[in-house]
């Protein structure tokens, strides 16, 4: 049988039949030794065949998965076990897609093919999961099976997910806290120790509160992130209009200064209409969706804002001149992925979180150099306020 290619361009071997797999898997279930080991290792350990079908998982990995009994992975791809959105949505499962192709899950090689004792340079890989919307970020490494069979390799999977948390933490929040709270000690300095015109007064009052208001954004975003990912989220539902939100967001980037020539604008069709949500989520997505587009746009650029009535939802829009590269759109709503350096960037992570999970609506994009990148978001114009 030959193999197929996945739409990501690389080899895909042809699945073993499910009398191989149990074949496999039989013969690793007769070493007993073998398996005390692996279930005694704390982190989670699978055994892949080539075509990399579970035939073994660790007590770790099932526990992980609330899974009572090996059968249930026997078989699946990483991936599809995990239940990788992107796995879900291909026939073929995991591996087989164009985001794949940034995944180290898919891409780890086995130590046999690369003719040395292991596979020492550890991969990442990023999965938001199907359905319950949580992601996670696997550390992942591959080494050969005891015993020599070629035909096998252990795969190992560490959950980095606090890590990658706490150091986003420290290098955005800390990070930008403190640079506005420097600015603001620093003005603050120079009111009172200097005398001043009133009119220099007034420049350095405005400025002032402009870092004020920065600083509240900042704390605000971070809160509902923390919140959102621990389930502790409630949604205040209320009614919104859709025109004065879009002022708001514009008026906050607008005045505050944006450190950048950017200007953001209203489009003219925009439709004004009151709906019911969650004023304070969907104010915090926009902000989010424009401060992106911000950062994206080059020189002296308009970003704009709009949005339109889509059936019994509204479609929020904010447009920039910008194109992505293709590597960065396949990874753009993973939590760890930044366009702005390692541990930089959680925004359109948390527009997908809170916009999808919470707000029950959908994100999108579309980036073309012609085009540019608009981001949208579909809201529901009536929520429930029940927790998800």
């Amino acid at each position: 049988m030959t193999d197929h290619l996945c739409s990501s361009g690389t080899s895909l071997q042809p699945r073993c039949s499910q009398v191989e797999i149990e074949n496999q898997s039989n013969a690793i279930s007769s070493n007993r030794q073998l398996l005390d080991v692996l279930d005694g290792f704390p982190g989670f350990v699978l055994v892949l065949n080539h075509p990399r079908q579970i035939v073994f998982a660790n007590q770790s990995f099932l526990h992980f998965l609330g899974a009572t009994c090996l059968t249930e992975v026997l078989g699946k791809k990483p991936g599809d076990a995990l239940a990788c959105e992107h796995a879900m949505h291909s026939a073929l499962g995991c591996g087989t897609t164009a985001f794949c192709s940034t995944c180290g899950a898919a891409n780890a090689t086995p130590p046999s093919l690369l003719h040395q004792p292991a596979n020492g340079a550890a991969q990442e890989c990023r999965i938001r999961q199907e359905g319950s919307g949580k992601s996670f970020d696997f550390r992942v490494q591959t080494a050969p099976f005891p015993g020599g069979d070629d035909s096998l390799y252990l795969f190992f999977l560490t959950d980095i997910s606090h890590e990658k948390r706490r150091r986003a933490l420290e290098r955005i929040f800390f990070h930008d806290v403190a640079n506005i709270a420097n600015g603001m000690v620093g003005l603050s300095r120079t009111l009172c120790e200097k005398e001043l015109g009133a009119e220099k007064k007034r420049q350095f009052q405005d400025v002032l509160h402009r870092y004020a208001h920065r600083l509240a954004d900042e704390v605000e975003a971070q809160s509902a992130l923390a919140a959102a990912e621990n389930n502790d989220l409630r949604l205040q539902a209320g009614l919104c209009a859709s025109r004065d939100l879009l002022g708001e967001v514009a008026a906050f980037y607008n005045n505050i200064g944006n450190g950048q020539t950017s200007r953001v604008e209203i489009d003219a069709d925009a439709v004004a209409m009151e709906f019911f949500t969650d004023p304070r989520l969907l104010h915090r997505i926009l902000i989010n969706m424009t401060k992106n587009a911000i950062e994206a746009s080059p020189g002296e650029t308009v970003v704009r804002l709009g949005c339109e009535q889509t059936g019994n939802d509204l479609e929020f829009w904010v447009h920039n001149q910008s194109c992505m590269p293709e590597n960065v759109q396949l990874q753009i709503f993973q939590r760890s992925f930044s366009t702005k350096g390692s541990g930089r960037g959680l925004g359109t992570y948390s527009i997908k979180l809170l916009g999808e999970r919470y707000l029950k609506g959908k994100v999108s994009f579309t980036s073309s150099p012609e085009k540019g990148t608009t981001f949208r978001f579909r809201c529901p114009c009536n929520i429930e306020t029940a927790c998800p």
